[in-house]
């Protein structure tokens, strides 16, 4: 495949390798919980969030009623979505992603991209001791697919067994996606029940047709997996930023009952984390609080500040009030203060309703700014000459700011 811009000369699509953990949810809580281990399980509340293999071997799937999955597993062990908690483990995958390539994206839970061009070792060589390390530094057994283009690297990932790679050659994309089902496309499940309704099973038979009339059936998304079929695919990698936080936990020697013993806890977090070397003199715009529940579980409330604080005193003002109004509902094993958007300077958000003198200084001061340039804009205001007269454009007049 390659990318090609008008008056240019074709270039090949970067090299991809897509990293993909498998049940991503169930091996998380299969680390931190040992009743887990060995028995399938299902996790979700009204709907499956995510279930084991043994789970998916009894037809279970994601999306499907727990009632119904409880049917057919009933054995198995049911447990609520961590979605936070799954957050942050996988940002511990990114993390070390990162040390690996310098450019990674996050795209959706156990499914990750790294560009690989210019590596000074062999692709498939790179992604084989990627996996081993993975597995080996954090405990994830992942699979890995290399290609030219992130959907035909993910479609690799996805259909090949944990803990090896595939790699697709250069220009053999659309051959290995030929034999392939519909349902890797990114397509909801009206489309592919009208593209199963005419007969299209594969991503071969929707190739093989023309793209003037398969769009005009299917619309832009329509185009969009046309494309993807053939193997097109121009999507850059969306690079992964990361922010720098000041973290500070602290294990509770019991489990914590009391509100009143959990904000005692988050009140020395945040006075630690304040006073951290790796924050300095920076103010801080948001905290996230979090805790570990009795029990198993996470709760985790995020909390903006109006403006940037450098005191450890106000953050905790506003700190306190969040966790009063959502406290958490379970016992804390572990508290957890994350300190973020860390900035040299210090804002204010304006109120919604601010006084009409304030307004009215900001905007003298604006043209007095513009009055100082040297090609000087013209700026005027509406003043009032005679509301009697009878002719409403002679009412009023535009005078220059600078004699108002």
């Amino acid at each position: 495949m390659f990318l090609q811009c008008k008056g240019e000369v074709p270039m090949p699509a970067p090299t991809i390798a897509c990293i993909h953990i498998p049940r991503f949810a169930v091996e998380v809580e299969r680390q931190r919980r040992n009743d887990a281990g060995t028995r399938l399980v299902l996790i979700g509340e009204r709907a499956v969030f995510d279930c084991s293999l043994g789970a998916e071997a009894s037809g279970v799937r994601r999306g499907m009623r727990m009632s119904e999955a409880i049917g057919l597993c009933g054995r198995a062990v049911v447990l609520p979505p961590d979605i936070p908690f799954y957050e942050r483990r996988f940002e511990e995958i990114l993390d070390f992603l990162g040390e690996l390539s310098p450019v990674v994206e996050g795209a959706t839970l156990g499914v990750a991209y790294l560009l690989l061009q210019g590596l000074p070792v062999n692709s498939e060589v790179f992604a084989e001791e990627l996996i081993t390390s993975l597995h080996r530094g954090l405990g994830f057994m992942a699979s890995a697919g290399i290609a030219n283009g992130k959907f035909s690297a993910r479609v690799a990932a996805c259909s090949t067994r944990p803990g090896s790679t595939k790699v697709i050659p250069p220009g053999g994309e659309g051959g290995f996606l030929s034999s392939l089902p519909i349902d890797h496309l990114p397509a909801d499940e009206a489309v592919r029940w009208r593209l199963r309704l005419l007969g299209l099973e594969t991503m071969g038979d929707i190739a093989r047709l023309p793209l003037g009339g398969f769009q005009s059936q299917f619309g832009p998304a329509g185009k969009r997996c046309w494309e993807l079929s053939q193997g097109i695919d121009g999507e850059p990698l969306a690079p992964r930023v990361k922010e720098e936080t000041v973290v500070r936990r602290l294990q509770m020697p019991s489990p914590a009952f009391s509100l009143e013993t959990i904000l005692t806890g988050m009140e020395r977090l945040v006075h630690a984390a304040y006073e951290d070397r790796e924050r300095g003199s920076r103010w801080v715009r948001k905290a996230v609080v979090r805790a570990m529940l009795d029990g198993g579980g996470s709760w985790e409330l995020p909390v903006a500040f109006r403006e940037a604080l450098a005191s450890p005193r106000d953050a905790w003002s506003a700190i306190k009030g969040a966790i009063v109004r959502r406290p958490p509902e379970r016992p804390v094993e572990e508290l957890e203060v994350e300190l973020v958007g860390l900035s040299a300077e210090s804002g204010k958000q304006a109120a919604m309703f601010e006084g009409k003198g304030k307004l009215w200084r900001q905007v003298q001061e604006a043209v007095h700014q513009l009055g100082t340039q040297r090609d000087r804009p013209s700026v005027g205001k509406v003043v009032t000459l005679d509301a009697r007269l009878r002719i409403p454009e002679r009412r009023s007049a535009l005078a220059d700011m600078s004699d108002v």
